[in-house]
């Protein structure tokens, strides 16, 4: 098999070994099991040996690729979380993590650039659920409103099926906007009964909606940056990647 540079998609020219990318738009594992890679969505991890930049750690590269598999971006360094030589579980665990926490990357006007702050910290710190949380949150700072409502909307239904999923969400929703009140009921048309009437159809119409549309309610009312813990406290689910989800 031929290698690939990374203009090409995701190969690398100094890795050592070929990479042949899933068709576009697919998610699968590519590389070999002693440096793996996976692909979700349009964003590939993986790991590479470059001794020349660092003999004592593995080399991780993120790529954020374009609608036809070439490569859009990318963030690559030392992988200092992982050490030089783990195991092989915990190379996989490692980039598939990462893949499923960035799936949604690609929705970002600006590529990776902005996410580096997040990036730098899981190659320093790793993906054990603490600081899964902590990267989680400094990509949610950074990204958009709409990424933020599909990595959560997608984590939510990888631990619970679309369907429960959105039951578990019509609670949310229903709690979230008596709270908030929608940020005010308008008396100035009619009675209460009427008001509250109203308010009962914004709350049922944002629950037909489907999943994204009440996801995008609760990061639209609490805020991109608070939605992440507004939900793990709401629905006791961490909303991060875990190995679990993933039979890792």
């Amino acid at each position: 098999m031929s290698q690939q540079n990374h203009s090409d998609g995701v190969g690398s020219a100094s890795s050592g070994f070929g990479v042949a990318a899933p068709p576009a738009s697919s998610d699968g594992w590519i590389g070999t099991k002693e440096l793996p890679g996976y692909r979700a969505g349009n964003i590939v991890a993986k790991l590479e040996e470059l001794p020349a930049v660092g003999e004592h750690h593995l080399y991780f590269d993120l790529l954020l690729l374009d609608p036809v598999g070439h490569t859009e971006d990318n963030h690559s360094g030392r992988c200092y979380a992982i050490g030089h030589d783990p195991t092989l579980e915990q190379r996989s665990c490692f980039v598939r993590l990462v893949a499923e926490l960035l799936r949604h990357a690609s929705y970002e006007p600006h590529g990776l650039s902005p996410l580096s702050r997040a990036l730098l910290y899981i190659r320093e710190h790793g993906v054990g659920a603490d600081r899964l949380g902590a990267a989680a949150q400094m990509l949610d700072d950074a990204c958009s409103a709409r990424t933020v409502t599909a990595s959560l909307a997608h984590l939510l239904r990888l631990s619970l099926g679309e369907d429960d999923a959105r039951l578990a969400m019509c609670g949310v929703v229903d709690k979230l906007a008596i709270t908030t009140g929608f940020d005010e009921v308008d008396l100035s048309h009619g009675s209460l009964i009427a008001a509250s009437r109203a308010f009962q159809r914004r709350i049922n119409g944002i629950n037909h909606g489907g999943l994204i549309q009440q996801m995008a309610y609760v990061v639209r009312m609490v805020g991109k940056g608070r939605a992440r813990r507004y939900l793990r406290d709401a629905t006791d689910f961490d909303m991060v990647p875990s190995p679990e989800m993933f039979g890792l």
